[in-house]
């Protein structure tokens, strides 16, 4: 299984993958669905969003991607709450508690998982607007391929090695 850095730096690789794949998307079309935010504030949030959920799946466990993963989202949560947005701050408190209810290599560790514990990143914005979203979409595949790196990477190491978790 992958350490921490490896997971950080899965995630960022994935990150990167979406981030070059969106860019055939004409700027204007990106422009109004991210709010007219800069490119690289909009970049800023694909990479930190994919290395936090690719060191998502471990913060089930007193562990340095525990350390690394609330000492983002807490200061983001509460720049959130500061700025107003307080249902985007609760969400985002909703979605870092869900590891607690399993145990390590639990549910946390599920392929299905990739899919539904980011997928409040899509369903809210829906659920106010009546339609998708691209920003929302982007933000989602860039939460699943991090994800992914992680199983990703604890399922190769995993194999390669005979490790049985």
């Amino acid at each position: 299984m992958a350490n921490y850095k490896g997971h950080i730096a899965g995630g960022l690789i994935a990150g990167v993958t979406v981030a070059i794949t969106i860019s055939v998307f004409p700027s204007e079309q990106l422009a109004k669905s991210t709010g007219l935010i800069h490119e690289w504030q909009f970049l800023a949030s694909i990479l930190i969003i994919s290395m936090l959920f690719g060191l998502f799946p471990d913060v089930d466990t007193n562990s340095k991607a525990q350390d690394i993963f609330f000492g983002i989202v807490f200061p983001l949560d509460i720049v959130l709450i500061w700025q107003g947005y307080i249902e985007a701050a609760a969400f985002l408190g909703l979605i870092a508690m869900l590891p607690i209810i399993g145990h390590h290599r639990g549910w946390t560790h599920k392929k299905w998982a990739m899919f539904v514990v980011p997928l409040p990143i899509l369903l809210i914005p829906y659920l106010y607007n009546d339609k998708i979203i691209l920003a929302s979409a982007i933000y989602y595949s860039v939460a699943v391929a991090g994800y992914f790196s992680h199983l990703l990477l604890d399922g190769l190491i995993l194999k390669r090695f005979k490790i049985k978790n």
